[in-house]
């Protein structure tokens, strides 16, 4: 009597097993499993300088904007309409999963978001959790938009020594540096921007002789995903009036316009056609020219210096 009970009760429990699989849509075949995530932030991105250099290729970023992996986003799903969403990885707890193949995105910030403090940092990988067994995974996060930094140089400065100028993004976010809050030679702090934008360059300023100009809107480059570009604006030496923007080994050149502060004055009529190198531009006097880039600086700076041995 005793081993009919013993034998009962096997099989009782063994249906109360098969039942719960069921009620949990998972059969005995396929199992339960669990996975754990250590994860790192990097700091290190592509690196494009304003004029190329040997050996720098990558860069970190700032300490203070690595964020911490506790405040990292989770986003857990299958191909069988499991999801799950963690606004921190502190608060995943490991649960049980059904065994099979699983994309676990980790992000952190905005990507819609740009501004210096708009990094956006992601993640996505394949994982696979296995029946009856507790699973690591390793998983390296990384910045996922892009960022640029602009160095005036001092020639610039010198030709210009007051001046607003722009950077703006296709989504109309734009970051302006003037010759209040900029000091030439060094470097600004990064601005985060979506990845594969354009950037266009415009401003105003005013020369040392004290004619206004401006720059007109122009593409100067387009960014690039887990890349840090630094834009050189530099002022030419062969051409007065033109300023040069410096990316690794190329330059986009941008021609100034005088701004008219009189539209009734008389033009004069001693002009050079615009289509000469080196002349005026239209209703401007050849000698003023001159006498303009003549103010500028007698010698080349370092970094006129350093786009010069990296010829475009």
């Amino acid at each position: 009597m005793k081993r009919n009970y013993n034998i009962l009760l096997a099989v009782t429990l063994s249906l109360l097993s098969v039942q719960s699989c069921r009620e949990t849509g998972v059969s005995v075949e396929e199992g339960m499993g669990n996975v754990e995530f250590r994860c790192t932030a990097r700091s290190d991105v592509s690196y494009s300088p304003a004029f190329a250099k040997a050996g720098e290729s990558q860069r970190p970023l700032p300490e203070n904007l690595i964020p911490e992996t506790g405040s990292l986003k989770l986003v857990l799903g299958n191909g069988d309409g499991y999801s799950a969403e963690y606004e921190t990885l502190a608060q995943y707890d490991s649960p049980l999963l059904k065994a099979g193949e699983y994309t676990a995105t980790f992000s952190h910030g905005d990507p819609e978001s740009e501004g210096t403090d708009a990094a956006y940092f992601e993640t996505v990988r394949n994982i696979t959790v296995v029946a009856r067994k507790t699973s690591t995974e390793n998983i390296s996060v990384g910045l996922a938009n892009s960022v640029f930094s602009v160095v005036v140089s001092q020639w610039f400065a010198d030709y210009y020594p007051e001046y607003e100028i722009a950077i703006e993004t296709e989504s109309g976010y734009s970051a302006t540096f003037t010759s209040d809050d900029t000091e030439a030679g060094t470097e600004s702090e990064p601005v985060f921007v979506k990845a594969g934008t354009a950037l266009y360059f415009s401003g105003t300023a005013v020369k040392t002789n004290g004619a206004e100009v401006s720059f007109p809107k122009t593409e100067i480059a387009v960014t690039e995903a887990r890349t840090w570009q630094t834009l050189g604006i530099d002022a030419s030496e062969a051409a007065a009036g033109t300023v040069e923007i410096v990316l690794d080994d190329s330059v986009v050149k941008i021609e100034e316009l005088e701004i008219e502060l009189n539209p009734d004055a008389v033009i004069s009529t001693n002009v050079i056609p615009s289509n000469v190198e080196g002349a005026a531009k239209p209703g401007v006097e050849r000698s003023d020219r001159l006498t303009d880039f003549s103010t500028a600086p007698a010698a080349p700076l370092e970094m006129t210096n350093k786009r010069n041995s990296n010829p475009s």
